[in-house]
Order: C-alpha cells, then sequence, then structure tokens
C-alpha cells in the first residue's frame, strides 16, 4: 500500500445559528496552483431550511460529493430534483443554482478563477459554461476513482493534496492560459468588473475579435459577460448585512450606468430585486434561503 502524503494545513471555521450546524474547511493551493484556484474547501453539516439559491461568483467549481445525495433544482416546468451523488463540473454561470441537501452534507470543492478551469480541463470553455455535468461525461469514469481514494482518507488536509495532485497530473503536457486572458483576468478583478473589453484588448495589443476568441476558448464567458459577473459581485460586497442602502449612490460606485441597470442585474443574477435580496438569509457570501 502506497504511503499517503503529507496532509496540507487546514484552517477550519464552525457555524451554529436557526440556519443549521455546519463546517467549512479550507486550506492555500500548492504554489504551482496558486495562479488558477481562487480556494479548496470542504463543507460538513446540515441545514434547517430547504432550499437555497447559490449565485454567479465568476468562478467554476469542481464538486466531489463525499457525503449523502444532494440535489440540483430544473425550474422546467415541470420542476425537477437532479440527484448529485458523485464529481461534478460547474462552468461559469450568469444564472443562479437553486439546491437543496435534506439529509446534509459532505461536499468537497475547488473553486477555480475564471480561466483557471483551462488547464487541466481542455477543450473550449464556452461548451460547458452555463452548465453543471457529471465530471465523467467530460473526462472519463476515471474521474470516479479520485472520489473513492477520497472516501477512503479521512484526513481533510490529505484529501485538498489529493485532489490539487490529480488535478497537477491532468496539467502535464496540457494547454496553458494565454498571457493576455491571464492579464486582463487580473485587471477585470482588480477593477471589480469596471473594465471594457475594448480597453482591455487595446492596452493587451490584441484585437477585440482575437481577445473574444481567447476568452471563449480559455474562460468560457466573454469579457463583458464576466466584468457584469464580477461587478455583481463587488456590489453584493459592499451590501454586507446593511438594512437600509443608497441604491444609486450603489450603483455609481460599482460602475453601473444607473440605478435600474443594478436592479437588472439582480435579477438576472439573484432572481430578485435589489430590496428583495435584503430580506433574505445568507448563510454565507455565494448563497441565500429560498425556502
Amino acid at each position: 500500500m502506497s504511503k499517503l502524503p503529507a496532509p496540507l494545513p487546514v484552517t477550519t471555521l464552525r457555524h451554529e445559528s436557526a440556519l443549521g450546524s455546519w463546517s467549512i474547511s479550507t486550506c492555500q493551493p500548492l504554489l504551482p496552483l496558486a495562479p488558477l484556484i481562487a480556494t479548496i474547501w470542504l463543507g460538513q453539516g446540515s441545514v434547517s431550511y430547504q432550499r437555497d439559491r447559490i449565485l454567479p461568483s465568476g468562478q467554476s467549481q469542481l464538486l466531489i460529493n463525499l457525503g449523502p445525495p444532494q440535489y440540483m433544482i430544473d425550474p422546467g416546468p415541470p420542476e425537477q430534483r437532479i440527484p448529485f451523488r458523485d464529481v461534478w463540473y460547474s462552468g461559469l454561470r450568469q444564472a443562479p443554482i437553486d439546491t437543496e441537501a435534506p439529509h446534509g452534507s459532505v461536499l468537497l470543492g475547488v473553486a477555480f478563477r475564471a480561466h483557471g478551469a483551462f488547464p487541466w480541463m481542455g477543450g473550449e470553455l464556452s461548451e460547458v459554461k452555463e452548465q453543471v455535468l457529471p465530471l465523467a461525461d467530460l473526462l472519463g469514469s476515471g474521474v470516479l476513482a479520485l472520489r473513492e481514494r477520497l472516501l477512503n482518507t479521512a484526513d481533510t488536509g490529505t484529501r485538498f493534496l489529493l485532489v490539487q495532485q490529480w488535478i497537477l497530473e491532468r496539467m502535464h503536457g496540457g494547454a496553458m492560459v494565454h498571457p493576455a486572458v491571464q492579464w486582463a483576468m487580473g485587471r477585470l478583478r482588480a477593477a471589480g468588473g469596471d473594465a471594457g473589453i475594448d480597453a482591455l484588448a487595446r492596452e493587451a495589443g490584441y484585437s477585440r475579435k482575437h481577445m473574444l476568441q481567447l476568452f471563449r476558448e480559455q474562460v468560457g464567458l466573454s469579457p463583458k459577460a464576466l466584468a457584469r459577473v464580477l461587478r455583481f459581485r463587488s456590489a453584493l460586497a459592499l451590501l454586507n448585512g446593511a438594512e437600509r442602502v443608497p441604491w444609486a449612490e450603489l450603483a455609481a460606485h460599482c460602475g453601473y450606468y444607473d440605478q435600474a441597470h443594478l436592479s437588472n442585474d439582480f435579477r438576472r443574477f439573484a432572481g430578485v430585486t435589489p430590496s428583495a435580496y435584503l430580506r433574505l438569509q445568507q448563510p454565507d457570501s455565494q448563497s441565500v434561503v429560498l425556502r
């Protein structure tokens, strides 16, 4: 039997409230993966609510279920509950995802930066945008062996290391993110989405058409679409538990043309108006409680 690698340092936060009882463990990505991975996490516990809504984040996710089935809701009509039992990939999205975990959860996730999936996924990422798909359908059934190894490993830090080693192995000889994409992503993140494609392409020294093609292949979303998501996330970060909000000022601060454009993005990305969003409970910064 091969010796398990030394576990990585892990930070764990515990939550106890009327919403439920759970813990979230995280660790820093290995140095070779730091430009690609925003965070690695393991969530365990149970919630008291029936359904939550995960909001677009500008990140894609590798999701490995190590516990009971969870469900993604297809609104239909008719509405369907799609079971999630093993390993899935969630591409970059502009729409929220409604989920349920009626039996508790043990879920390991790797949150990739917008361009972070390209070196190990390969292919044109625009083909998986807006989708949540079984990873075996994309990469073959061999991905399920990773889940089995994680199920047979109890230590969280070791689990985090095993997942990253698997990603690194898939990157050997794989595609590399174009420097212009890396640079443009840094600009978009630093500006909170308040940057235009024409300016990005001009400063990078490429045509608008070429920059759009690079994003289609290596990110999935266009720079304009991704900028909208990042601008929306900037607005959410500034709300942070506020009860009364000067919406016009918030819109201007985040680079929106006016308050109406801010409201439109809330409806698109959260499915509710800004004022309705404030009334929803939040288990974390990525989701809101629906029921």
